[in-house]
């Protein structure tokens, strides 16, 4: 089927229409490519497709610099340069806003920082087997999470974190050994400290050439933490750790602040383009000496801290048993004594406290964003305003709507591009009760 792309869209897709009028979402395209492409799944009155062939390339296409590209789910813009990529990504939030009908219009993108690659501090290979017992280092496929591109190396980690993947991989391969229980490899690491966790998850208990690893990865002195990490059926629910080596921590510095990262850590994949991201949320929140602030859905309590030098007290909601041990732990390690870091819903939180006067209401949500029940008990509160960030552009559109029925708008969007190369967009929003 020839096509032509007629925008950009959410997560990643190109959009072109058939002869028949149907949608059909493309990845791995530029607008105004001409493509041959075969529908791959069918719906109602969309389909997806993928590219068999660039009959005629859009003027912005450019040659990805990596050479897995084509096949790998880790990027899907490589395919443009990073001023088109900003161009594209502004026109997809303020056509979901639009969408939405939301009133407030976004300010034009930001990036995060000036490194297009190289920028992430978490990385995950699979493990693949071949037939020769040889291990290789696997990406998921982007039209299939469930099959794997054979790589080298990403592009999106830095040079060393792909030396360490490179010489796991290696010293396995020495071993004419079993292999079958080496299943996945993170890799942490930290920029400002120079720090990195090496996490080798295995399917079970066993872990072949044990001594022959922690020798090799001993060699890096960049290296501070090595992890097994057992997941049996190889599920990730239930995960059992032995440290092999070294500390169980690692840490990163944002502006004036150091964070301990652990292996259940969540900490902003992209170390560079954090300070950007923490400092739009503190301009939006503009904190006067004296405020009171909450932070729900708080993770490690890095937002809070890094907003904690003007506030009175700054309060952490969640419901991670492990992330409120991290925020803990991280405001003892900045002397901080005005963070009070609490494990509870945040949803049962502010109903338990919908008579209190709040000054400055910080939300980080997860990807599916916030509830109707909280939204609508946030609107009750008395505040001076909140302050929004959304990793999801269309969830966030949604409940700026659910909002404003109520009576709360934004004054302020700002997305920022933490993830150059990928269809991720961060947005900080800043909202006020209407007077």
């Amino acid at each position: 089927m020839k096509l032509k792309i007629e925008k950009l869209v959410s997560d990643g897709f190109g959009l072109a229409h058939a002869p028949d009028g149907r949608v059909i979402f493309i990845k791995k395209t530029s607008p105004g490519d001409v493509v041959n492409a075969e529908i791959y799944k069918k719906q109602k009155d969309f389909a997806f497709a993928k590219v068999e062939k660039i009959i005629s390339p859009s003027c912005d296409r450019i040659l990805p610099k990596c050479q897995y590209f084509e096949p790998c789910g880790g990027c899907d813009y490589q395919m443009l340069s990073s001023q088109n990529q900003l161009k594209y990504k502004n026109e997809i939030v303020a056509e979901i806003l639009h969408r939405a009908k939301v009133d407030a219009k976004p300010e034009k993108i930001i990036a995060g920082s000036n490194q297009e690659l190289g920028y992430r501090n978490s990385i995950r290979f699979i493990f693949e087997i071949d037939d020769k017992n040889h291990i290789h280092l696997g990406r998921h496929n982007y039209l299939d999470e469930r099959k794997f591109v054979i790589v080298d190396k990403c592009l999106l980690a830095s040079e060393k974190v792909n030396e360490i993947a490179q010489a796991i991989r290696d010293t396995i391969n020495e071993s004419d050994g079993e292999k079958s229980s080496f299943w996945q490899l993170k890799i942490r690491q930290g920029f400002a400290t120079n720090e990195i966790m090496v996490e080798i998850i295995t399917s079970t208990e066993n872990l072949p050439v044990k001594k022959e690893l922690i020798d090799e990865l001993k060699k890096f002195p960049e290296i501070k933490s090595i992890y097994q990490t057992i997941a049996s059926g190889k599920s990730l629910k239930h995960l059992q750790r032995r440290l092999l080596f070294g500390s169980s921590l690692i840490h990163e510095k944002i502006g004036g602040f150091i964070f301990q990262i652990s292996p259940e850590s969540f900490f902003q994949t992209n170390s560079l383009g954090v300070k950007t991201l923490y400092d739009k949320i503190k301009e939006f929140a503009d904190i006067k000496f004296g405020d009171e602030v909450v932070d729900l859905f708080c993770g490690t309590g890095s937002i809070g801290i890094y907003l904690s030098t003007l506030a009175k007290k700054v309060v952490g909601v969640e419901i991670v048993p492990e992330a409120i041990r991290d925020a803990r732990d991280n405001a003892r390690l900045n002397k901080i004594s005005n963070c009070e870091f609490i494990i509870r819903d945040s949803t049962k939180w502010i109903k338990q406290n919908i008579n209190k006067k709040i000054d400055k209401i910080i939300v980080d949500p997860p990807r599916a964003g916030l509830s109707k029940d909280l939204i609508f008990d946030l609107c009750l509160l008395n505040f001076d305003l909140i302050v929004y960030v959304s990793c999801n552009p269309a969830t966030f559109a949604r409940d700026l709507k659910i909002f404003e029925s109520r009576g709360v708008v934004a004054t302020n969007i700002q997305p920022i591009d933490m993830f150059p190369q990928t269809h991720h967009i961060e947005i900080v929003s800043k909202l006020t009760k209407i007077k």
